[in-house]
């Protein structure tokens, strides 16, 4: 972490101090067929990219897939945006490669010498060094929004709530990939589908996922 960066003051209060984590296994999200309107929940685009681990820490930073496999080498830009910072943190998010008309590319991050676009950390979770796996859903991403407002390539993924049918709409129209539906008062759970957290996608990419899952499948 660059040591000149002052810290931000985030506040924790809620969150019982811990070791910064080490080899996070991400929260997964069930897939649904339909879309949904529901209270208490918030609909986020679902980007067609690398599900990416983020640890940033005094020694530095580790960004790795949910298979543990380290991005440092293949993602350097970002590794360099997140070393500004200036808070320890585990964030979790997706490496996308943006076209000029802002919509994720899986087939440019596929091989990195021939890459294309903007690429782009999208984080939707925070765990950081306090534990904050227990704390409502909608409480971590109000923190995560204050941590990275001025962090180049590093971006918050916004959310809309309840009207997660309009939402996909919308998503679908502009050929994105879909929608990720959460439940706001949802803890954390690493390494596991749960019900609280809902994946509907536009079946447009659902025809090209088998060709993805190839170079997906190993990372």
């Amino acid at each position: 972490m660059n040591k000149s960066i002052r810290p931000k003051k985030l506040d924790l209060t809620e969150a019982p101090r811990s070791q910064i984590l080490s080899n996070v296994q991400p929260m997964l999200s069930r897939m649904v067929k339909e879309p949904f309107d529901r209270p208490g929940w918030m609909f986020e685009i679902k980007w067609d990219g690398f599900r990416a681990i983020a640890e940033v820490g005094k020694d530095g930073v580790k960004l790795y897939s949910r298979n543990q496999r380290s991005f440092n080498r293949r993602f350097p830009e970002i590794v360099r945006s997140l070393e500004q910072l200036g808070h320890e943190a585990v964030l979790d998010g997706e490496v996308v490669a943006l076209d000029d008309e802002g919509k994720s590319r899986f087939e440019w991050l596929v091989n990195p010498k021939g890459r294309k676009g903007q690429l782009v950390y999208y984080m939707f979770d925070l765990l950081d060094g306090h534990d904050l796996r227990k704390l409502r859903l909608i409480r971590r991403t109000a923190l995560l929004k204050k941590l990275v407002r001025s962090v180049a390539n590093v971006l918050y993924v916004d959310h809309v709530e309840e009207h997660g049918k309009e939402f996909f709409n919308v998503v679908s129209q502009q050929g994105l990939e879909g929608i990720v539906g959460k439940e706001k008062t949802s803890p954390y759970v690493s390494g596991r589908e749960t019900w609280h957290w809902l994946k509907v996608k536009n079946r447009q990419f659902q025809r090209k996922e088998a060709v993805e899952f190839k170079a997906y499948r190993h990372v």
